[in-house]
């Protein structure tokens, strides 16, 4: 099997002549203003919207809610301190292909799981929007997981300024910027200027988003490992394979018994940030 960098850096140089990467950036919301919906009954006090990594949506992951491995064990973790705290909680996971990684560099190849990450940015935003319509009371997690990240993350900008939005997790994320005021965990926060994506290092052929603001980095958390294939990317890698830097991005949440380091910040920035008011005049819009 290819690295996961390899494939990556080769796809990109190859996307550079595809016309299927013009334009900017897919996201899946963007902010405008109206007036929010009464809560309907039954909505819960918060809400988890989770995103797989790539070729994580399969028959053979159904256990997983459609979430990925490391993503439905994050919730698993989360979930049970909400819960013993009192407070109701539901989840559902992001609707979208999260295709595998090409095994091989070919243009259509990476156009497809490029055309993958932008098909579950839009999905994230309309489910986002649609629950939010019907549930404005609640407050509302976004997970991802490698692709899925990248698809939270794209949408991060937009749904800034939503008052639903309590916290964003974002594990081996493509899109990670070392710059970002994110609040980091893992092994890279001991390395200066270590973590930067691999889409960053492409950022206009991945269209990668730019940094993100002071206000949603606070409650957004991003976990990225030393020698992560894909959230600390390497461009001076030999292009061969890489076993360790596959076995670094497929080590996240492997402790079925224990807490992740990250959910208990996760859990905190939840309960320190108010509910929203359904009286506050702002609502989301999915579209590019």
């Amino acid at each position: 099997m290819r690295s996961i960098t390899s494939v990556i850096a080769k796809g990109a140089a190859a996307l550079a002549a595809s016309v299927l990467t013009g334009g900017a950036a897919m996201l899946g919301l963007s902010a405008g203003v109206a007036t929010a919906q009464p809560a309907q009954p039954g909505c819960p006090d918060v809400h988890w919207i989770g995103a797989a990594g790539s070729g994580e949506r399969t028959v053979a992951s159904a256990a997983d809610g459609g979430m990925g491995r490391v993503v439905a064990k994050s919730y698993s973790d989360f979930a049970a301190l909400i819960q013993q705290s009192g407070r109701t909680i539901t989840a559902e996971a992001v609707n979208y292909p999260a295709v595998e990684v090409p095994e091989d560099g070919g243009i259509l190849d990476w156009a497809g799981f490029m055309s993958s990450v932008d098909t579950g940015a839009a999905a994230l935003g309309q489910q986002y929007q649609a629950f939010v319509a019907q549930c404005p009371t609640s407050q509302v997690v976004l997970a991802g997981y490698s692709q899925g990240a990248m698809v939270v993350h794209r949408n991060l900008h937009a749904l800034d300024p939503s008052p639903n939005l309590a916290a964003a997790l974002l594990i081996a994320d493509g899109d990670r910027l070392p710059q970002d005021p994110t609040i980091n965990i893992g092994s890279v926060v001991n390395v200066p200027g270590a973590g930067k994506g691999v889409a960053q290092d492409w950022p206009i052929l991945a269209h990668a988003p730019a940094p993100l603001p002071v206000t949603m980095g606070v409650r957004t958390i991003s976990v990225c490992n030393i020698g992560d294939a894909v959230c600390d990317y390497d461009p001076d890698a030999e292009d061969e394979m890489n076993p360790a830097a596959v076995a670094v991005h497929t080590s996240y949440a492997r402790k079925v018994a224990a807490m992740d380091a990250w959910t208990p910040p996760l859990y905190q920035l939840v309960t320190q940030r108010s509910a929203p008011n359904p009286a506050l005049p702002l609502q989301v819009t999915a579209g590019p």
